[in-house]
C-alpha cells in the first residue's frame, strides 16, 4: 500500500480530499508530488464510491508553481529528460482536468506559475478575496507552456496575451471576471462554501454527474457539425437509464432519489487516506 509523502489524501462521505503538503517549499511542484497526485488522481478515477474531489493545500500558499530547485538541478539538463519532465507535468495536469468526479479547487492561498495552471483544470474554483495571482515564467526566462492548453480554453487568448506576456500579479477578482475563480470569499466562510459545494454535488445523480463531465469533454473534441447528434445520443441514452427512472420517480412523488450506491472495492480504490477519525486506510 503506497505512503503519499507530499499528499494528504482524506475521505468523508464520498468526497475525497486531496492536499498538498510541502508547505515548507509553499507547495511547489517536485517530480515526486507532481508523479503522487497523478498516481491519486489515477486511481480516483476508477473510484466509484467517490462522489466528488476537493484539491487544496496545507500552509499559507495554495501552490507556487514548479520547484525551482527541480527545474535547475542540472546544468547539463539534456533535450530528452527535459521533455521527459514537461511530459510529467503535462500528464498531471491532464489527468486531473479528465478526472470523471467534479472537482472543486480550495484555493485559501497565493499561486504562482503551474499553480494558476491547477486552477483550470477544476471544474469550480473558490478562493479568498485576498489571494493574488501571478503566472511568473517569463521573470524566469521559462514560458507557461505545459499549462497554457488549459488556461487558453479556461479563461481565452486575451487573458493570457495580457498576464502572461507581463507576469504582472493579479486578484482574485480579476481571475474571476476571466472564469479562473468562481466565488470570491472572505477567509472565515471559505471552508463552509466549499462544504456547501461538496454537500450538493453528492446529492446529485452519481452517473449523471460523471456522463455530463464526459459529454463537456466529447463535445469540445468534435467539430460543431457533430455536437447535435452527440449531444441527442447522450440525452437519449441517459433518459432510458435507471438512474434517470429513479430521480423522476422520486421527484413526482416528492422524496428524495435513493441513487445506486457502488460497492467497495478495496482493489480499485486509491492508497492510503487519512480519515476523519485519523486511521489509515484506502478511499
Amino acid at each position: 500500500m503506497a505512503e503519499w509523502t507530499s499528499i494528504i489524501v482524506e475521505s468523508r462521505g464520498g468526497i475525497a480530499r486531496v492536499t498538498l503538503n510541502r508547505a515548507e517549499r509553499r507547495n511547489a511542484f517536485d517530480q515526486r508530488m507532481v508523479s503522487e497526485l497523478h498516481e491519486i488522481f489515477a486511481q480516483l478515477t476508477t473510484n466509484q464510491t467517490v462522489r466528488g474531489v476537493i484539491l487544496t493545500s496545507a500552509g499559507p500558499v495554495f501552490c507556487a508553481g514548479a520547484d525551482l530547485c527541480w527545474l535547475s538541478q542540472d546544468n547539463q539538463l539534456s533535450i530528452e529528460q527535459a521533455r521527459h519532465d514537461a511530459r510529467l507535468l503535462a500528464g498531471m495536469y491532464r489527468i486531473i482536468d479528465e478526472c470523471p468526479h467534479p472537482v472543486i479547487g480550495r484555493v485559501q492561498g497565493n499561486a504562482f506559475g503551474g499553480g494558476v495552471g491547477l486552477l483550470a483544470v477544476c471544474d469550480v474554483v473558490v478562493a479568498v478575496e485576498e489571494t493574488m495571482f501571478t503566472l511568473s515564467e517569463v521573470q524566469l526566462g521559462l514560458i507557461p507552456a505545459v499549462i497554457a492548453p488549459f488556461l487558453l480554453r479556461k479563461a481565452g487568448e486575451s487573458f493570457m496575451r495580457r498576464f502572461c506576456l507581463t507576469a504582472e500579479p493579479f486578484s482574485a477578482v480579476v481571475a474571476k471576471q476571466f472564469g479562473l475563480v468562481h466565488e470570491v470569499m472572505k477567509t472565515d466562510q471559505l471552508d463552509s462554501r466549499v462544504e456547501e459545494l461538496a454537500d450538493a454535488i453528492v446529492r446529485l445523480g452519481p452517473d449523471a454527474t460523471r456522463q455530463t463531465k464526459a459529454l463537456l469533454r466529447r463535445l469540445r473534441a468534435v467539430p460543431a457539425g457533430e455536437q447535435g447528434s452527440l449531444s441527442v445520443e447522450a440525452n437519449a441514452q441517459a433518459r432510458i437509464g435507471a438512474e434517470a427512472q429513479e430521480g423522476l420517480r422520486a421527484f413526482l412523488e416528492k422524496r428524495p432519489p435513493a441513487w445506486r450506491q457502488a460497492k467497495t472495492d478495496e482493489e480499485s480504490e486509491p492508497a492510503h487516506v487519512t480519515t476523519r477519525h485519523g486511521a489509515g486506510r484506502r478511499l
